[in-house]
C-alpha cells in the first residue's frame, strides 16, 4: 500500500535496520530515487560531471556520481539550501563511496548569521586520513587523523557532521561510527551579509588536477542533536 519513501523516516525513528546514526530529528533525506530535484548541482569547470548512476547505488536504483574537474582545485559538489534559517545542534549525515586515490572530500554546513557568514566544513584526505576544518577562503587546519583509507568503490562509508549554529563550535565529525571530538573548535564567520538561510553539501574535489569518482547515497539532515 505505502512504498518506501512514505515509510522512510519513520523507519529513521524507530530504528529500522540502517546506516544512518538516527539521532535527532530529521528534517530532510534523500536517497536520489526522484533525482536530484532537491539539489543545486555545482562544478568547477567543463572537465567536471555529476549525475545521477545506478550502478553502485547503496539504496537502488540511485546515487550520485560525482566527476571532479581538473582545472585548479576542480570540483564536482552537490548543494541543498535548507528554507529557514536554524539554531542549535545540526548534523549533516551521508553515506560515500571512492575510488583509491581520492584527494578531497569535503563536508559542509553553511549558515548566515545577523553578523555574516557561518562556515562550517570538514575536509577528509582518503590518501593520509587527515582530518581539516576550515574552508578554501580561509585555509584549511589540521585537528585529528584517522587513517589512511584504502577503498574500494563498492565499499560504503557513513559519515556525519554535527555542528552548533547557536554557540558556533564544531561539535563532533564521526567516521564510520567513531566520533573525533570537535566542541573546542570554532567555525568561521567572515563578515560579509548573506540572505537568511542556511544550505548543507558534499564535494569531491582535487588539488593535482586528476579526476576521481566519488559516489554519494542516503543523505540526511537532523536538528536538535542530544
Amino acid at each position: 500500500l505505502y512504498g518506501l519513501d512514505d515509510l522512510a523516516e519513520h523507519a529513521v525513528r524507530v530504528g529500522a535496520v540502517s546506516s544512518w546514526e538516527r539521532i535527532g530529528h530529521v528534517i530532510f533525506q534523500d536517497n536520489f530515487k526522484e533525482g536530484l530535484g532537491a539539489w543545486l548541482p555545482q562544478i568547477s569547470d567543463a572537465t567536471a560531471n555529476l549525475c545521477l548512476f545506478t550502478g553502485n547505488a547503496q539504496s537502488p536504483p540511485y546515487c550520485v556520481k560525482l566527476w571532479n574537474g581538473i582545472v585548479g582545485f576542480g570540483y564536482a559538489r552537490i548543494q541543498h539550501y535548507l528554507g529557514y534559517a536554524y539554531r542549535g545542534l545540526c548534523g549533516l549525515e551521508c553515506n560515500v563511496a571512492f575510488e583509491t586515490g581520492t584527494e578531497r572530500l569535503i563536508f559542509g554546513i553553511f549558515s548566515s548569521l545577523p553578523t555574516g557568514r557561518q562556515y562550517c566544513h570538514v575536509r577528509l584526505v582518503p590518501t593520509t586520513g587527515d582530518l581539516a576544518h576550515g574552508s578554501d577562503l580561509v585555509g584549511w587546519t589540521n585537528f585529528a587523523n584517522i587513517g589512511v583509507i584504502a577503498p574500494l568503490v563498492q565499499e560504503w562509508y557513513n559519515v556525519k557532521l554535527v555542528v552548533d549554529l547557536t554557540t558556533g563550535f564544531y561539535s563532533k565529525f564521526v567516521w564510520q561510527g567513531v566520533p573525533v571530538d570537535m566542541r573546542a573548535i570554532p567555525t568561521h564567520v567572515i563578515g560579509a551579509l548573506a540572505p537568511y538561510y542556511w544550505r548543507v553539501f558534499i564535494e569531491n574535489q582535487t588539488a593535482t588536477f586528476t579526476h576521481h569518482l566519488v559516489y554519494v547515497d542516503d543523505v540526511i539532515v537532523t536538528i536538535d542533536q542530544p
